[in-house]
C-alpha cells in the first residue's frame, strides 16, 4: 500500500491532519530524499512543499501527493488548512527542534498544533510493520553486503590500515549497486576492536589481531547492518573461546525470537549467557535495534523495551564481548520476525574466520 494512503488510513479519528518536515519521515512518506521540504497530510489529501532546488525532481518523482513549490511555507500551509477547514494538525514533535515547533505556532496563530507523543508514537508503529515491498529493499540489501564481506575477506592482510578497508568496502558496495552509504562505517582492529563504534583509523592491522567490521548497502533507500569479527594470521585461545561465546549467545537469542516475545526477554537470553560466562561488564549495549530507512529504528533489543514482536519488523541481533585495551568480538544479523519465527536475511558465515 502506498506509504501516505496507509497513513490516512491508520489516521487516529482525533488527528484532522500531520506536517512532517524531517528528512526520514518524509522519504518514507514520499520515497523522495532531499534536505528539506515539508508534507501535510489530511484524512483526504496530501502535499508536499518543496523549494526550487529540488521541484523539478519532486514533480518527476512524487506520485502520490500534490507538490507545491515552497515560497512562504507557513502563508502555503495556513492557506491549505483553511480550505481543508483544518483546526488542529499535528506535529512530530520528537523530530523537531523547538525553534521549528514555536516557528510553526506562530505561522499558523489560526490551528491548534498538537505536539504530544501520540503522533510520533503512530507514525513509529506504522514505520515498524515493513512490508514486502520495504522487506525486499531490505534483502537486496544485503545480499550486497553478503557479497562485499566476501570480497573483503580476500584482500585484508596485514600492513592495510583500518581506513583502507573502510574504504574498500564502500567502494565495492557502490560497485555492486548500493544506492547510498547511510551511516558510517565500522572498522576497528587489535585494541581497537574493543570499541564497540570504534571507527576506522590509520591504524595498521597485524598478524593476530581481530577486525570487527560493521557495515551495509542501501537499496530503495532501505538499509542493511551486518558486523562481522574476523582474525589475520592467528588466533589464541582465549580469543576463540571469546568469539565462540558471542555465537553462542547470538544462538540463544535467536531461539526467543518470534511473534509476541518481549524484546526484553530477547536480549536477556544473549546477556544472561555473557554474563554466566564471566563477562560481566563487556557487553553493555543493547542486542540490537530495528531497521528501515534509519539505521536505528523501534523496537530494540535492550535490558528495558516492553515491546512485543509482530511480523514484519526487521531487526538486528547483536552481541558482543569487549576486553578493555585488548579486543572485542561483535558478530550481527539482520532479521525479518514472520508468523512462525524469523527469517535470517544475513547469508555471511559466522563460524570464526582466520585470514
Amino acid at each position: 500500500m502506498d506509504k501516505i494512503q496507509k497513513l490516512q488510513k491508520t489516521m487516529p479519528s482525533s488527528v484532522e491532519a500531520l506536517i512532517v518536515c524531517d528528512p526520514a519521515n518524509r522519504f518514507y512518506l514520499t520515497g523522495m530524499k532531499s534536505s528539506a521540504g515539508t508534507v501535510l497530510v489530511t484524512r483526504q489529501r496530501a502535499w508536499l512543499l518543496i523549494d526550487f532546488r529540488y521541484l523539478e525532481e519532486a514533480e518527476k518523482k512524487v506520485k502520490n501527493c500534490t507538490v507545491l513549490e515552497q515560497k512562504e511555507l507557513y502563508a502555503q500551509l495556513a492557506t491549505l488548512l483553511r480550505k481543508q477547514q483544518i483546526k488542529k494538525v499535528s506535529v512530530l514533535a520528537d523530530r523537531m527542534t523547538l525553534v521549528q515547533c514555536r516557528a510553526l505556532r506562530e505561522g499558523l496563530a489560526l490551528a491548534e498544533i498538537d505536539d504530544t507523543e501520540m503522533a510520533a508514537q503512530w507514525m513509529e508503529r506504522m514505520r515498524m510493520e515493513k512490508d514486502d515491498e520495504e522487506i525486499e529493499c531490505h534483502r537486496r540489501a544485503q545480499q550486497i553486503t553478503d557479497r562485499t564481506f566476501d570480497y573483503i575477506c580476500g584482500i585484508i592482510r596485514p600492513g592495510m590500515t583500518e581506513l583502507e578497508i573502510s574504504q574498500e568496502i564502500g567502494t565495492h558496495l557502490t560497485a555492486l549497486g548500493s544506492d547510498d552509504r547511510n551511516f558510517n562505517f565500522i572498522v576497528a582492529s587489535g585494541t581497537n576492536s574493543s570499541l564497540p563504534h570504534g571507527f576506522a583509523t590509520r591504524k595498521v592491522i597485524q598478524k593476530g589481531d581481530f577486525v570487527t567490521m560493521d557495515f551495509g548497502a542501501v537499496c530503495g533507500g532501505y538499509l542493511a547492518d551486518m558486523t562481522r569479527t574476523v582474525a589475520v594470521g592467528s588466533v589464541t585461545e582465549e580469543q576463540k573461546n571469546v568469539y565462540e561465546i558471542v555465537r553462542g549467545a547470538q544462538e540463544r537469542a535467536f531461539a526467543e525470537i518470534r511473534p509476541g516475545a518481549c524484546c526484553r526477554d530477547v536480549d536477556a537470553a544473549a546477556r544472561d549467557y555473557i554474563y554466566s560466562r564471566g563477562y560481566r561488564g563487556c557487553f553493555s549495549h543493547g542486542l540490537g535495534h530495528s531497521i528501515g530507512v534509519e539505521v536505528h529504528e523501534n523496537p530494540r533489543f535492550n535490558e528495558t523495551c516492553m515491546e512485543k514482536l509482530v511480523p514484519g519488523v526487521v531487526i538486528t541481533v547483536e552481541p558482543g564481548i569487549y576486553i578493555r585495551q585488548r579486543f572485542g568480538v561483535r558478530i550481527e544479523d539482520m532479521i525479518v520476525v514472520r508468523e512462525n519465527g524469523f527469517e535470517n536475511l544475513a547469508k555471511s558465515p559466522k563460524k570464526l574466520i582466520i585470514l
